[in-house]
Order: structure tokens, then sequence, then C-alpha cells
């Protein structure tokens, strides 16, 4: 019995995927760093449509400068490599659930570049933490396979001098794989939610 009751009020998921990102401030404009992000998440069911949990995941992060772009900045390339802790509370509904929630973010090490693309990490000091706003989507394709897409943005700066203020955005792309008898979905037939009364 406790181990069908843990099942049903605990779900635990790998995250693999990619994103982009780009740091305001720095004027390097679009979203042109790639990086890896991948980790684990745990959600405690709490009901049909709610659950919240923890994620631990790798995330690599910063700015590029494109090779066709015109802006005028000291740097050609920030990358940051961090541990980052999220806390989330998601809705599903059908196939989707929705996702918002706060992020630690430990940065393990970090690389910038000038304008020349000379190394120019230690004249850049930043912090050995972060925090940021994330929100998100994803879709179950099956019961213990699903989409992930998340964006997310620093609400504190990354430089530890006051100017330029530098906080990171990023777009991420995962998949995500849920252990155990995985989500509960409708099944293929089932018609899409009808819309709710006015």
């Amino acid at each position: 019995m406790m181990s069908t009751a843990g099942a049903q009020t605990f779900r635990a998921a790998a995250l693999a995927g990619g994103s982009l990102s780009q740091v305001d401030g720095d004027d390097l404009l679009g979203f042109h760093q790639p990086g890896v992000n991948a980790g684990l998440r745990v959600v405690a069911v709490l009901g049909e449509h709610w659950r919240v949990g923890p994620e631990i995941v790798y995330s690599q992060q910063g700015a590029k400068r494109n090779r066709n772009s015109l802006n005028i900045s000291d740097y050609s390339r920030i990358h940051l490599n961090t541990v980052e802790l999220p806390l989330m509370v998601y809705y599903k509904d059908w196939r989707f659930t929705a996702e918002a929630g706060v992020a630690y973010q430990r940065l393990i090490s970090y690389t910038v570049e000038d304008a020349t693309g000379d190394d120019i990490t230690e004249n850049l000091a930043l912090q050995n933490q972060a925090y940021a706003l994330n929100l998100g989507v994803t879709l179950y394709l099956t019961p213990k396979v699903g989409v992930n897409f998340r964006w997310s943005r620093h609400f504190t700066d990354l430089q530890v001098e006051e100017s330029p203020r530098l906080r990171g955005r990023s777009l991420s792309l995962r998949a995500v794989y849920v252990f155990g008898s995985g989500e509960s979905l409708p099944s293929p037939n089932s018609p899409l939610p009808a819309p709710s009364p006015q």
C-alpha cells in the first residue's frame, strides 16, 4: 500500500534538451548563445489538475554576437555554466501542463570575450548566484514522453558592479521522460476539452 500511494502522490521525470539565451544590458541583441539544459524533476500531485515540485538542472546560458550583427558591444561572447534549482507550480489539463515558478541559480564557471575575441573573464566579475522567473508549458505525447518549452529571465543582476546591469534571458526546449506509470492522459480518440460556459 505504501509504494502504491507513493507512486500516486509523487512523480519523477528526466529532462534533456537545449536552450538559446541572451543577456540584457550587454548590447548583444538576439538569442544567439546555444546551450545544454538537462536535469531531473520531482512533483507532488495535489489533485486532478495541480502539482508542485523542484527540479535540479544543469544549464548553459549567456550571450553571443551574431556574425551578421551590427550591434555595438564591448563583448562578443558571455558563456555561463550554472546549476539551477527551480521550484515550480503546475496546472495540468488534457495533454497540456502550464508551469510557473522561481529558480535559484549557482554559477559554476563562466567565460567572457571582448569585441575582438580576447578572453577578459578576469576583468568582469559576476555574481556566483542569481534568481530567475520561469514560465512554460509541456505537451505530453504519451503518458511517459512530453515536450517542454520554457522561458526564463533573471530578476537579479549577474554583474557585481552596478553598471551595466546584466540580466539573462533564455528559451529552452526539452524532452520530458516520466518514470513509473507516467501521466494520466485521455484516450487518443477523446475530443478536446469543451470550452467553459460564458
